[in-house]
């Protein structure tokens, strides 16, 4: 099934900033509701590093290999760059560093992927 998981202080920032009850908050993070709310809440909670689990996930993106390096392109110029070598994550919009993650493990590398989605989708329906 997939969800998002957030620890216990990230979901009561959740509740707080969005106004919604724990119940509630529990059935968007695990995709149970749907619509603009239940968006932005999930949005935010991947952010504040909530991680998202899915067993199917699949990023749409062009995945290249360069020099040690592991290259992800998502949509409206979103890059993924992975160092094989260091296990460093850089998150990229349009040339600007949007994140770094040091030595980051594969549940990392998995919730970077998912921000990388999202900024994408953001992107394009922002045109």
């Amino acid at each position: 099934m997939k969800q998002i998981k957030v620890t216990q202080d990230e979901l009561k920032r959740l509740q707080e900033s969005f106004g919604v009850g724990r119940n509630y908050l529990w059935q968007v993070l695990s995709f149970a509701k749907h619509g603009p709310t239940a968006q932005k809440i999930r949005r935010a909670a991947i952010q504040m590093g909530g991680r998202y689990v899915d067993p199917d996930f699949a990023p749409n993106c062009r995945t290249s290999y360069l020099g040690g390096m592991i290259i992800q392109q998502f949509a409206d110029q979103v890059v993924l760059r992975i160092d094989k070598s260091s296990g460093d994550l850089t998150l990229e919009h349009r040339g600007c560093i949007v994140d770094i993650k040091k030595n980051a493990s594969m549940a990392v590398w998995e919730s970077m992927a998912i921000k990388a989605q999202c900024m994408a989708e953001d992107a394009m329906v922002a045109r």
